[in-house]
């Protein structure tokens, strides 16, 4: 089985906001994913929390003819990008997600995609290459890292935070995936446009 997500049907566990400030972790990650259509302008956020306090957002990776899911998949990858970093610094570390797609591509279908030659018996699996990349990168990753599942839109600072991010990437059309430069005033960054 894999750490946090269950076995191959499982579906992922959702934290609460209190069960994701009870974790004993030193980096947290939240990302989140939007697209207006669906499909239609998308991009992907992300927020990071070390010793319990916000550090850093980002946002980025802007695609005019995107979709949810790919925005969603774009924005775990960075997650687990930045993971690999914090691992590498002798840092314990936990990804949140609001996507269960997502979690479910990289952590658990995936490995059976690959044992039949990336194939799947309902035909094409979406975002194929983007999955590969990232499986590829969690298997480096699985044994020292958690990717949680938590409810979009219920509360909980770090999700609502990277959703945020998405929007601004939208409005901004980053291609790129940067830092926020503006002040980390969790209160302003709420009132903006959620989405």
């Amino acid at each position: 089985t894999t750490r946090g997500a269950g076995g191959p049907t499982a579906t992922p566990k959702t934290y609460t906001a209190a069960q994701i400030d009870a974790l004993q972790v030193d980096t947290k990650i939240f990302t989140d994913g939007g697209c207006e259509p669906n499909p239609g302008e998308a991009g992907s956020g992300m927020a990071v929390y070390r010793e319990a306090r916000l550090d850093q957002l980002w946002y980025g990776l802007y695609n005019p003819v995107g979709t949810n899911n790919t925005a969603e998949l774009n924005a775990l990858h960075q997650a687990m990008l930045l993971a690999a970093q914090e691992v590498r610094a002798g840092r314990s570390v936990s990804i949140f997600c609001d996507s269960k797609y997502s979690i479910q591509c990289v952590t658990q279908w995936a490995l059976n995609w690959q044992s039949k030659g990336w194939k799947k018996a309902g035909g094409e699996i979406k975002n194929l290459e983007l999955i590969k990349v990232m499986f590829a990168l969690y298997q480096t990753l699985r044994e020292k890292i958690q990717v949680l599942h938590v409810n979009g839109h219920v509360g909980v600072q770090g999700n609502e935070l990277a959703d945020r991010m998405s929007m601004i990437a939208i409005e901004t059309h980053e291609t790129d995936f940067i830092a926020y430069r503006g002040a980390l005033n969790i209160d302003e960054i709420l009132r903006k446009r959620a989405g």
